[in-house]
């Protein structure tokens, strides 16, 4: 009986261990020299989909921001990263981008996507520190790719010349 609650202790020590350790090599700084990326559609949440951030949501990201402010602005990673000391959050990014042909792994059958991971890495503080992108659709993808180009607002009024009225005293 003791053997058997030794072996069930090792194997669920290990098995926390597991979900604690990180998927890349991560200095106290919160740097790699080679970020790990999960599987791209292997993802945990939003259906093996990933979501569509805004250009604005991606200015937002820099050193310093912590994983609340993280959460905010990305919402919650993608993938399941662990319980206890987790360092690094990934995201799968799509953005729309005409040309692009269809993904043979994305089921959505759309046309005009790219496809994008993003890896936030945290220091030992857990302040983001160090930020990654994957290409997964294209291949050879700039990630993210450029925002599109706005075009100016114009707005025209029409003037029409009126007598003016009185104003009743």
């Amino acid at each position: 009986m003791k053997k058997i609650a030794k072996v069930g202790f090792v194997l669920l020590a290990t098995g926390l261990l597991a979900a604690c350790a990180t998927k890349s090599k991560i200095t106290p700084e919160g740097t790699t020299d080679e970020p790990r990326f999960p599987k791209p559609y292997s993802l945990t949440f939003n259906n093996d989909r990933g979501t569509f951030p805004t250009f604005d949501e991606l200015d937002q990201m820099r050193p310093g921001l912590t994983k609340d402010d993280i959460y905010k602005i990305l919402g919650r990673p993608h993938y399941d990263e662990g319980m206890v000391g987790v360092r690094e959050w990934d995201y799968l990014f799509h953005f729309y981008t005409p040309g692009v042909g269809v993904d043979p792994e994305n089921t959505s059958g759309v046309e005009g996507v790219t496809t994008c991971q993003y890896k936030i890495i945290f220091d030992k503080d857990k302040f983001a520190r160090s930020f990654y992108w994957n290409p997964v659709f294209p291949k050879d993808a700039v990630c993210p790719p450029p925002a599109p180009k706005q075009e100016p607002q114009v707005i025209i009024r029409e003037i029409i010349k009126e007598a003016p009225k009185r104003i009743r005293q």
